[in-house]
């Protein structure tokens, strides 16, 4: 069989690796990796090793080999992709400019927005937002940081890499940005509050509203008057540090949610009398029963066109920014770090940030098929069949006839177009999300055993008495 005609054959019966190889030849064409050096690299140069060869290494360890740097380096240096030492990666992912790590994020979330499907099929957000742009902001450390460096040898501590704050479209899944420092305990809210305007520019590219929906961490008096100055609307649990003065003018309202759960609107003010920078917000509070609650404060006051049980869904939905930093480090190999400096570990980062948007794509085209929501569709399950497709191309397709069968970078539509061809045909009942086994939520106590361990016979036998 001719050379062309079987790598023809090959990439039509991988269609999954075919969609992502497309994804990542539009987000991460030449022109584009080398602009985006020119602008962000500060002090930093190149010589023989090119910033784009570079992240197309990075990719390559992500991607098909778990993470691991030296097999994508050796492998590259044996296809003669690598023309310099194994150290000289390792050497140059040390230096790379937080700067560069923050826009390659940012601008291959942009590109790979560009061709989502032009309609959700299940909005997860509810129908009072629609016209906004809700974003999730947390923070995020780098762990699991070896101790190769000198330094670190001899250290009985967690190691922690970075710290980035991270913002995703609660809407599309997709994260739009990050905010990254090269200590791994600074402060959080700093971060946050640097990353707010990035936010607001953002939903600007839409022509939207914004809505931040942040953790109590932020609930005080500076952080919500800040998201209000960044042109923002901000729905933020309640922390009971932050005092809560009712207005006197405006009674509290009761009411039942759907599953017949109390909950209490209040209006007032986040901060005492005497102080001047106090906001005035409406408090939502859910009570969960047990003697537990959990309540929001928002600037969104009207209860008619912003239902309380809809803002409570919303903040719910913020629980996407956890699930995505959980993916990155377990899915995408953050938690087996390619260099060990702050840099190097800031970079990783920003790419398996990239690297799950990637997924999350390729997962709302599938859902636009199949009419569902895409949170039904397990990540995890789909980068296994990813992962295995994309590394059957690698090994039976030149790198070079690969890319010629890519062809010129094509339009945001043409792609979107062909991802919608391309998988319009394709799914797998083993991709459907496993039904939740109900241990979500609040920690339930656990019962002391005598002598601090037992059997699970034991257990078992006890428990059909």
């Amino acid at each position: 069989m001719d050379d062309d005609v079987f790598s023809t054959v090959v990439l039509e019966k991988l269609p999954l690796a075919e969609s992502v190889w497309r994804l990542l030849h539009y987000t991460m064409d030449e022109a584009w990796l080398v602009d985006l050096w020119d602008r962000n690299r500060g002090r930093c140069y190149e010589r023989e090793l090119k910033f784009s060869t570079l992240a197309h290494l990075v990719s390559d360890a992500l991607l098909q080999h778990d993470g691991s740097g030296r097999k994508s380096f050796e492998r590259a240096q044996e296809e003669r992709i690598l023309n310099v030492s194994i150290p000289s990666p390792y050497a140059k992912l040390a230096t790379l400019p937080v700067a560069l790590s923050e826009a390659f994020l940012e601008g291959g979330s942009r590109r790979m927005q560009a061709v989502l499907p032009e309609d959700l099929a299940v909005d997860p957000l509810p129908p009072c937002l629609e016209g906004y742009d809700v974003f999730g902001a947390d923070g995020k450390a780098v762990k699991h940081v070896k101790r190769l460096l000198k330094s670190l040898r001899n250290l009985q501590a967690g190691i922690l890499g970075a710290r980035a704050s991270v913002g995703l479209n609660l809407r599309t899944g997709l994260v739009v940005g990050m905010v990254g420092h090269l200590d791994g305990e600074a402060g959080e809210a700093a971060l946050t509050e640097d990353l707010l305007p990035r936010l607001a520019t953002a939903a600007a590219r839409s022509g939207k509203p914004w809505v931040a929906v942040l953790d109590r961490l932020y609930c005080n008096l500076s952080f919500p008057r800040r998201v209000l100055d960044a042109g923002g609307h901000f729905l933020i649990r309640y922390c009971s540090n932050t005092t809560f003065v009712p207005d006197a003018k405006r009674p509290a309202r009761a009411g039942r949610d759907s599953r017949g759960r109390r909950i209490v609107q209040e209006w007032g003010w986040l901060g005492k009398v005497e102080k001047g920078s106090r906001v005035y917000v409406r408090r939502i509070t859910l009570d969960l029963g047990g003697g537990k609650s959990i309540g929001v404060v928002t600037d969104l006051l009207d209860e008619e066109e912003f239902p309380a049980e809809a803002l409570l869904a919303t903040y719910h939905g913020r629980w996407g920014i956890e699930e995505a930093f959980h993916q990155i480090t377990e899915v995408f190999s953050l938690k087996r770090l390619i260099g060990t400096g702050p840099k190097a570990v800031l970079y990783q980062m920003s790419f398996c940030l990239l690297l799950y948007n990637a997924l999350q794509v390729v997962r709302l085209h599938l859902a636009s098929h199949q009419a569902c929501a895409a949170e039904k569709i397990s990540n995890e399950k789909l980068f296994d069949d990813v992962q295995r497709q994309m590394i059957s191309v690698d090994e039976l397709i030149e790198a070079d006839v690969l890319l010629g069968m890519l062809g010129a970078v094509p339009s945001a539509d043409e792609l979107r177009s062909r991802l919608q061809e391309r998988l319009g045909g394709v799914w797998s009942k083993r991709w459907w999300k496993a039904p939740s086994s109900g241990g979500g939520g609040h920690k339930k106590e656990k019962k002391r055993v005598l002598g601090n361990h037992t059997s699970t016979y034991r257990v078992l036998q006890q428990a059909r008495e």
